[in-house]
């Protein structure tokens, strides 16, 4: 059985302490709510019936209101932190929760129709036993959707810590980011988005479609003058260099 890193038990910490301030703070974070989410949502099925989905670091729920409103048979959820899972326990009861590591799952192979991870895999040191773990539990054919940190521009943050090498000689570096809500957390950076799409095909993924997404326009009557100027700097940010990156993959 795999062990949980030192870097994961404190993530976990982490998130446990803040999980009220972090479920309140994506109520009115602009780079999830109108960046992230719509381009994960955008490559969603208008239709899940009859699937089986599996939503990975799911954290307080945040997405499994538009995965349900596409009728799945069936949606499980995980993640580290027991009270953000408390959370979304409280809001979606109908979807099977485990408090599990996404490097350690325990599902019996081919159980899942799609895997959906938002913003959760750059916390991994080794995206290939990331993958080859989400591989076994995809069904062949099977799609797996996620977004992480874009390493175009998170790799120009200041590193914190000793690069991990894995088996392969895949490196990664550490970096160190206080998330909203105040969660202090660790996490990993993949040299390349190629370095990315290479690890997807050594663990036997088909990519569909990748992109960087781009902010979505907003109408700013809404908005004070403060959030309108957090989202005109963070629209400025991404268009300069994105944020993050969405992949979508399938079994072969």
């Amino acid at each position: 059985m795999a062990v949980t890193d030192i870097s994961t038990r404190k993530n976990e910490k982490a998130y446990n302490a803040k999980a009220l301030n972090w479920h309140v703070a994506m109520g009115t974070n602009f780079g999830h709510m109108y960046l992230e989410k719509p381009a994960m949502i955008s490559q969603l099925p208008d239709t899940l019936l009859g699937k089986t989905v599996l939503c990975v670091g799911v954290g307080s729920g945040e997405e499994l209101a538009e995965i349900l409103k596409r009728d799945p048979k069936k949606v499980v959820a995980i993640d580290i932190s027991k009270n953000l899972l408390a959370i979304a326990r409280s809001l979606f009861p109908e979807v099977e929760l485990h408090k599990m590591d996404m490097m350690n799952l325990k599902f019996p192979d081919s159980t899942f129709d799609l895997v959906y991870s938002s913003l959760a895999f750059h916390y991994s040191k080794d995206w290939d036993v990331l993958l080859a773990g989400l591989h076994k539990v995809l069904i062949k054919g099977g799609t797996l959707l996620f977004s992480t940190h874009n390493p175009d521009y998170w790799g120009t943050k200041p590193f914190t810590g000793k690069p991990y090498i894995n088996g392969r000689g895949i490196k990664v570096t550490e970096h160190q980011a206080t998330l909203s809500g105040g969660v202090n957390v660790t996490y990993y950076n993949i040299g390349s988005k190629t370095m990315i799409d290479d690890a997807l095909i050594h663990a036997g993924f088909r990519l569909r479609k990748t992109f960087d997404p781009i902010m979505q326009n907003i109408d700013l009557n809404r908005f004070n003058k403060l959030d309108i100027s957090d989202y005109e700097y963070l629209k400025t940010i991404n268009a300069e260099s994105p944020l993050f990156y969405v992949v979508s993959s399938v079994k072969i």
